[in-house]
């Protein structure tokens, strides 16, 4: 459940929306958790604890993106205490708070209003948080101890799981049909190519990067992995973090079950303009004419 509160304006009706950059943070506002808000509350009656809700908010708001979803009354037939109805043709604008100022990120159609507002609004603070694809992934898996600190703090039983500090969603941020392309000079480019299968209780996504020199491709490298299976409760995850300014790319393999998760080393790639591949240690190069076939 998304903190949230909805008003209106002279011109427009909205909701706003807190966000919580972390998975800790977001999770704090799941019902079912058993150390969150709603440990002991009645999540129906959420009037109830709007103050609470305002307290902690306010006191944590750097740790939040901070949203707001509009309709201009304009494209309204009926407004009657809490409810309205929206044109046929009425289309929301969704707004984030940035620098004190509201910065119109997104809109849709009132018939393409989404399914799960938390998704996609997160979806948006994924876009917006590649610093112009400069970078690409969450920063913390480039610090030498990234795995140690996997390991030592995501035990069962932990509940400062490093993991949690994590504020890229790596499944939400291939989710989208359309790739992220990242530049690194005039000649050569980074492009994304999905794999994904999912059968009645397993599923296994791959998406690899590939090195792009004058719009030809000349090497590739699994970025992102993530399998899971429902039957014995277990799955693994490869996640990574880009950065074109440094020319690297470095990746580190997950392992979740019952009793926690865990990390392997965690490997550096260096993309090499020069000889246009990618280099990396104690890996197996991949064929690039075999990453873009159907696996």
């Amino acid at each position: 459940m998304l903190p949230c509160f909805s008003g209106e304006s002279k011109t427009e009706l909205y909701i706003v929306y807190f966000v919580g950059r972390t998975e800790k943070e977001r999770s704090f506002w799941d019902v079912y958790s058993k150390n969150g808000f709603w440990k002991g509350k009645n999540n129906e009656q959420v009037h109830r604890y709007s103050k609470d809700m305002e307290r902690y908010i306010n006191a944590r708001i750097n740790q939040y993106d901070v949203f707001a979803i509009a309709l201009n009354k304009r494209m309204v037939k009926d407004i009657r205490e809490d409810e309205f109805l929206p044109d046929s043709n009425a289309v929301y604008k969704t707004y984030l708070l940035t620098n004190g100022k509201w910065i119109q990120t997104d809109s849709f159609r009132v018939q393409d209003v989404p399914k799960d507002t938390g998704r996609y609004l997160m979806n948006i603070s994924c876009r917006r948080g590649k610093k112009s694809l400069e970078v690409l992934g969450d920063s913390l898996v480039s610090l030498l101890d990234f795995s140690d600190r996997v390991n030592c703090s995501c035990t069962s039983g932990r509940e400062d799981c490093v993991l949690d500090c994590l504020r890229v969603d790596y499944f939400l941020l291939f989710s989208s049909a359309r790739m992220p392309v990242m530049l690194l000079d005039a000649a050569h480019k980074l492009l994304f190519k999905k794999y994904k299968e999912k059968r009645k209780t397993t599923e296994h996504i791959k998406v690899y990067a590939l090195l792009s020199v004058n719009n030809k491709v000349t090497d590739s490298v699994l970025c992102y992995e993530y399998y899971s299976n429902a039957e014995n409760l277990s799955a693994y995850e490869q996640i990574f973090y880009i950065d074109t300014n440094q020319r690297k790319i470095w990746t580190v393999k997950l392992t979740y079950d019952v009793e926690g998760a865990g990390a392997d080393a965690v490997k550096v790639c260096t993309i090499d303009l020069d000889r246009n591949c990618f280099v990396q240690e104690n890996a197996i190069k991949n064929n690039p004419t075999d990453v873009l076939k159907n696996e």
